[in-house]
């Protein structure tokens, strides 16, 4: 099933399976600016990561020295969400832990979704909630897919992504097992990214961001028309696209923690960058697209 949300300048839908955005239309130009999930190049549009982001070392992990498998970016964007909330602008999806879950991840949790329209913009919102009597560790993310076709005749190479703030960053580099090689980050002074199936050639391209706020432009040369991404809080920032395929479209995606580093023990509780939850504790994070 399908929830739309709309307001005077934008409509959304989202599918319930995997609580997963499907489009955002600008009303006066008819315009999706998400990717449209053909599957021959990445059949997705925007997944939620939890309870993982990114790969896990040989897809598996250990709580307490019990091992754990676990495919990368984790289960929820392949699960059926319910819809505790719906208003013409406002939709909340809630997933809960069950016995599936627990086969992979042991842990009794609350995720909550919310989308929510401001004028040319939607917020995502994310509640995780603890309800165990341990401390739950997990990560979370998002991988929202934009279109470089936004106007008729748009090629892929007319668009650029800009990242606010002239100021050095650290890059971390893949390893060929999709593990991050902590050992080879490095910093540059990049702030616009020319898009192209090159600049993707290694694999995501992925820096730190500390914690702090960031803002993601994805906009073409040649026109006005451009997809923004903020967030207030994120670990990480991955920009994504498929290599060699010839999909049109490009990830910004805000992570709150990141796949497993070339040197992890594979021990989940100590994994670099996860969140850990207190019982009965609850994590909140968001991030905004804006379109025009």
């Amino acid at each position: 099933m399908t929830v739309m949300l709309e307001n005077e300048h934008i409509r959304v839908c989202i599918n319930e399976h995997g609580a997963e955005l499907s489009e955002i239309i600008l009303k006066k130009t008819g315009a999706n600016y998400l990717w449209s999930g053909d599957a021959k190049y990445w059949g997705r549009h925007a997944p939620v990561l939890f309870p993982t982001v990114g790969k896990l070392k040989n897809d598996e992990y250990f709580i307490d020295g019990k091992r754990y498998s676990m495919h990368q970016h984790g289960f929820a964007r392949d699960m059926d969400f319910e819809v505790e909330e719906k208003q013409r602008t406002r939709a909340v999806f809630v997933l809960k832990s069950d016995s599936e879950t627990k086969k992979s991840y042991p842990f009794e949790f609350v995720l909550k979704i919310a989308y929510t329209l401001f004028e040319n913009t939607i917020e995502t919102a994310y509640t995780v909630e603890n309800p165990n009597s341990q401390e739950m560790p997990f990560g979370i993310g998002a991988h929202p897919a934009f279109s470089t076709q936004l106007q008729v005749g748009d090629e892929y190479d007319d668009y650029v992504v800009e990242i606010t703030g002239q100021k050095p960053r650290r890059f971390l580099p893949l390893n060929a097992e999709g593990l991050f090689d902590l050992d080879k980050a490095t910093e540059k002074d990049l702030f616009e990214i020319n898009v192209s199936r090159e600049t993707f050639s290694n694999d995501a391209i992925v820096f730190c961001n500390d914690g702090a706020p960031v803002e993601v432009v994805l906009k073409s040369k040649k026109h006005n028309h451009q997809v923004k991404m903020t967030s207030d809080d994120t670990l990480a920032l991955g920009i994504w696209s498929c290599y060699p395929k010839d999909g049109q479209y490009v990830c910004l995606e805000p992570w709150w923690s990141i796949a497993d580093t070339a040197d992890t023990t594979q021990d989940f509780r100590k994994k670099y960058g996860i969140k850990t939850l207190a019982p009965n504790e609850t994590f909140n994070a968001s991030f905004k697209i804006a379109i025009k």
